[in-house]
């Protein structure tokens, strides 16, 4: 399984518009972060979690023009608002797109983007609009090669998807998860773990409390993602230990490496 990270920034990226680089050294390019999304692969089996509103640049630098799938975490704009750029996939590959989540996700992204899921009985020579397949997240499930296992996570003031593909999972969004989590993620290889800041924070894990429990859960390895501007990549790389290292965008990630 290959897994890249196509930005690892939080809700605002870095630099962000009101305050520049904050701790990150600008002259650092692992510092400069598009929001948070990740590509999933396995033999011919492309997935995409989340929608970024940088998923235009992220694509092509990844040089993706197809994939079997989209997987949403949660349905905040940081995750979601992409949605639109969804359309080139459909004209690359001439076929509807799935895309999964929960919901309150679905719900959500259909009232915010409608014409995305109306339906259409002639594709027609030009696509104009995002073809989207809505699939509701019950348990686990399969897109391909690749089997899916959710678990819930506690976004403060909602609640957010961790995902799981075999030995690997992501969990971004999430200030707490319940034991039914913990027990998902036992005997995972890889975590990539969203930490946003370096102080307890009301909606996001802060870097002293996912180090909590990467240390409980036990991975080989562990990455952290979804980094805001006090969190510099040589700073945090320092603070951790030698098996968790900060994410940069572009980083790719495959089994037993």
């Amino acid at each position: 399984m290959k897994v890249t990270i196509l930005g690892c920034g939080g809700a605002a990226g870095v630099p962000t518009i009101s305050g520049g680089w904050g701790a990150c050294d600008p002259a650092n390019p692992r510092n400069r972060r598009l929001r948070s999304s990740i590509l999933v692969e396995e033999g011919d089996t492309r997935i995409l979690v989340d929608t970024s509103p940088d998923l235009r640049d992220q694509l092509l630098a990844a040089g993706v023009r197809s994939v079997d799938a989209v997987i949403y975490t949660h349905d905040h704009a940081d995750h979601l608002h992409g949605i639109d750029d969804l359309r080139e996939i459909n004209r690359a590959t001439r076929r509807w797109l799935p895309v999964w989540g929960d919901g309150e996700t679905l719900r959500t992204a259909q009232i915010r983007f409608p014409y995305a899921f109306e339906p259409l009985e002639d594709m027609g020579e030009f696509i104009y609009r995002p073809l989207l397949e809505a699939h509701e997240i019950t348990g686990p499930f399969r897109v391909g090669a690749i089997e899916v296992m959710p678990f819930d996570q506690d976004h403060g003031y909602c609640r957010t998807l961790g995902l799981r593909f075999g030995g690997v999972a992501y969990s971004t969004d999430v200030v707490d998860l319940p034991d039914e989590s913990f027990e998902a993620l036992q005997g995972i290889d890889t975590w990539i773990i969203g930490c946003l800041v370096d102080y307890p924070h009301q909606t996001h894990a802060h870097v002293a409390k996912a180090l909590e429990w990467i240390e409980r859960v036990a991975p080989r390895r562990a990455y952290i993602t979804h980094m805001g501007s006090r969190l510099d990549y040589e700073a945090v790389r320092r603070a951790v230990p030698d098996h968790v290292t900060p994410a940069h965008d572009g980083l790719v990630i495959e089994d037993g490496r």
